[in-house]
């Protein structure tokens, strides 16, 4: 038990510090970001090159605001699959491996996952628009992308719901046969 408990608990408050610092992390991207000197994990160089918004004036407050607040709409369902998995961990730590809390625990996970890359279609749209909004009038854009890595992702989410209710069912059969003399 203690080779699984030990490390359970470093995971839980890996967990829980990035339930924290995910937001704030997301917050000071957007609030440095420059993409006339061409952030590629940003993806805002990208932007640039397609025309989507010239580097000539800089972001505004409110441009960088923006984005963070459209990035946070899949965020809050990053945030939940950490605390998801925040709270997986603890009962790990605590000995429950096979209890119905678990089994919620990787249900939220799932659908977080699955939230996530839905949330990922308006945040990009949002996103776009916020970065066009200075550029003249009929150039200024929305987009929505949708990437195999979204779909590829939202299939891995549903799988592991489906993993959720085989533990579930699991779970009861381990229950019945607890109770059974």
């Amino acid at each position: 038990m203690n080779s699984i408990q030990r490390p359970s608990k470093r995971f839980a408050l890996l967990f829980r510090v990035l339930f924290f610092l995910y937001p704030i992390g997301v917050l000071a991207v957007w609030l440095v970001a420059d993409p006339g000197t061409g952030g590629q994990w940003l993806e805002l160089d990208a932007f640039k090159r397609a025309g989507l918004f010239s580097a000539d004036p800089p972001l505004g407050t409110w441009q960088r605001l923006a984005c963070f607040g459209a990035a946070m709409l899949p965020g809050a369902a990053v945030m939940y699959a950490y605390r998801s998995l925040w709270r997986l961990f603890d009962l790990y730590a605590a000995g429950a491996f096979f209890e119905q809390e678990n089994v919620a625990c990787f249900r939220d996970i799932g659908w977080a996952l699955m939230a996530q890359q839905i949330l990922t279609l308006p945040a990009g749209a949002l996103q776009t628009l916020a970065l066009t909004a200075h550029n003249p009038e009929g150039e200024r854009m929305v987009t929505l992308a949708i990437e195999d890595s979204n779909v590829t992702l939202v299939v891995v989410g549903l799988m592991i719901i489906l993993i959720s209710k085989v533990m579930d069912e699991g779970r009861k059969l381990q229950e019945e046969q607890r109770l059974t003399v």
